[in-house]
């Protein structure tokens, strides 16, 4: 990679006008995630917590422990019986998560409201985006990624 970027270097420094340099990035990896997937809504449980404890906002609720009981049940899912059970619990994961994200909205004072406005828009989306929904979101620290099947 190293030797690519120097070659690179190399070739647009002849031609170059001044400080910038043309890359093609088209094909780089990104850290993605299916966008009605667990891992997202955990992630925004994980990241309400956070801003409520970075606020000082005593939640109502963790569900910490719940949590840890419901990834248990996820563990199964490919089981004949634990198809069900994982069901039932993707999708308490998903309202806790609903739950969590409109409690803050609530309890935020609004100097704090605006300075996480951005991150709350996008962990709603998440969680009212659908399947066959278009222009998703796949990754919450990238929320502009596409996906191009």
């Amino acid at each position: 990679m190293e030797e690519i970027f120097k070659e690179s270097i190399r070739i647009n420094d002849k031609d170059s006008d001044g400080d910038t340099l043309t890359v093609d990035t088209t094909v780089q990896e990104k850290n993605i995630t299916y966008p009605t997937d667990t891992k997202l809504h955990q992630k925004i449980i994980k990241k309400c917590v956070g801003i409520s404890r970075a606020e000082g906002i005593v939640l109502r609720q963790s569900y910490r422990f719940t949590l840890r009981k419901l990834n248990v049940l996820l563990r199964f899912q490919h089981t004949r019986q634990g198809s069900a059970q994982a069901r039932k619990a993707r999708k308490k994961i998903k309202t806790i998560a609903g739950r969590l994200q409109r409690e803050l909205c609530r309890k935020l004072s609004p100097s704090a409201f605006e300075k996480h406005q951005q991150q709350l828009a996008i962990y709603k989306k998440v969680l009212q985006q659908k399947r066959s929904d278009s222009n998703k979101i796949y990754s919450l620290h990238e929320p502009e990624v596409k996906c191009y099947t």
